[in-house]
C-alpha cells in the first residue's frame, strides 16, 4: 500500500509563479528535522562568507554579442540525457539573444553557489530548498518554471523498494540500506527524513545499516533496482520516466510512500544581470508556446509552456 504524506511550516519554497514569485510551504511536522547550517556545510556551500555583496562589489553585468552566458544545473539524471534535454532551451536562447548560452552541470549545489560568487554563472535551475540556501549567499531571483507534458508544474518525492525485497513497512526497513540523493534536495532528502521522523525514526544513521548518497535522482532509483541499496528516494518524475522506459524496472519496483506535490525546479537569474536582458529571457520563456519554433523547443525539452 502506498502512503501519501504531507510534508509543518519549517521553510518556504519560493518559486516563480504566473505573476512574480509564489510562496509554497512544505509541512514537515511539529519538529525541525534538519540543521540547515549543517546541510549547507555538507553540500559545500561557502559558509565562510555572508553574502555576495561581501565577495564582489555588485555591478550590473552586461553582455556583448556572442558572449558566453552560463546556466548551471545540478545532476538529476544521466548527465548526457540531461545535457541533451537542456540544449534545446540553450540553443533557442542563444539564437534569440545573440549570446553563447550554455548549460553546465555542477556536481553539487555548493559548486553552483560558488560559481555565482566567482562570476562563473549567470542563471541556474533550482528546487525550492536549494534556491533558499543559494539565495542566502547569492543575489538571485526566479524567472520562470516549466509546465510538463502532463500539464503539471509540480513534482513529489517517492520512497520505494524492489517488489521482491519483502519490505513494505518502516519496521521492515530497520537494518537495511537506503539510497538518498543529496542533502540539498527536497524529494531526495528532506521528504524521507520527515517521513521517517513521523514514523518515530529520529536517528536514521543508526536505524539503517547504510545511508548512500547517490548524487542524482536516477542513480538513487537504479541503486535500488540493482540491489546496491534496499530502499531509495527520488523525484517521482525521474522514477516514472525510468518506469516508462524500462519494463523490468516498472515490474520490479514498488512505491511505498509519496510526498505532497511541490513546485518544479525553476530558472533563477543573477540580480546583477542587465535588467533588459533579464526581461528578454523571461519573455522568451513565457512566450515559447506562442510560436511554432518555440513549441518544438518545448516538445523536445519535455514541456508545454513556462509560467
Amino acid at each position: 500500500m502506498k502512503i501519501k504524506i504531507c510534508i509543518v511550516p519549517v521553510f518556504y519554497m519560493i518559486m516563480p509563479g504566473p505573476a512574480d514569485i509564489a510562496g509554497h510551504v512544505s509541512s514537515l511536522g511539529d519538529f525541525t528535522i534538519l540543521n540547515v547550517s549543517q546541510v549547507c556545510a555538507d553540500e559545500g556551500f561557502p559558509t565562510d562568507v555572508k553574502t555576495q555583496k561581501e565577495v564582489v562589489r555588485p555591478r550590473v553585468k552586461k553582455f556583448r554579442k556572442g558572449d558566453k552566458f552560463v546556466i548551471v544545473l545540478i545532476p538529476e539524471k544521466n548527465v548526457f540525457d540531461q545535457r541533451n534535454q537542456y540544449k534545446h532551451i540553450t540553443n533557442y536562447l542563444s539564437k534569440k539573444l545573440d549570446l553563447d548560452v550554455q548549460a553546465e552541470i555542477r556536481p553539487s549545489y555548493g559548486d553552483i553557489c560558488r560559481a555565482f560568487l566567482r562570476g562563473e554563472a549567470d542563471a541556474g535551475f533550482f528546487g525550492g530548498f536549494s534556491y533558499i540556501m543559494t539565495r542566502n549567499k547569492v543575489a538571485i531571483e526566479p524567472v520562470a518554471r516549466p509546465v510538463w507534458l502532463d500539464n503539471s508544474s509540480t513534482y513529489s518525492g517517492y520512497i520505494f523498494v524492489r517488489r521482491d525485497s519483502g519490505i513494505r513497512t518502516v519496521e521492515d526497513m530497520e537494518g537495511k540500506s537506503i539510497a538518498l540523493v543529496h542533502r540539498a534536495t527536497t524529494a531526495g532528502y528532506i521528504f524521507p527524513r520527515a517521513y521517517f521522523k513521523r514514523h518515530g525514526i529520529s536517528d536514521m544513521e543508526n536505524y539503517f545499516s547504510k545511508i548512500y548518497f547517490a548524487g542524482s535522482h536516477d542513480t538513487s532509483a537504479w541503486a535500488v533496482y540493482t540491489g546496491e541499496a534496499d530502499i531509495g528516494s527520488c523525484k517521482n518524475r525521474i522514477f516514472n520516466a525510468l518506469a516508462r522506459e524500462d519494463q523490468d524496472f516498472r515490474n520490479q519496483m514498488v512505491v511505498l510512500a509519496e510526498s505532497q506535490e511541490m513546485p518544479s525546479n525553476g530558472l533563477a537569474v543573477s540580480r546583477y544581470l542587465d535588467p533588459a536582458l533579464k526581461s528578454r529571457i523571461k519573455n522568451l520563456l513565457l512566450n515559447l508556446d506562442k510560436n511554432r519554433e518555440g513549441r518544438l523547443v518545448l516538445k523536445n525539452f519535455g514541456a508545454v509552456r513556462f509560467i
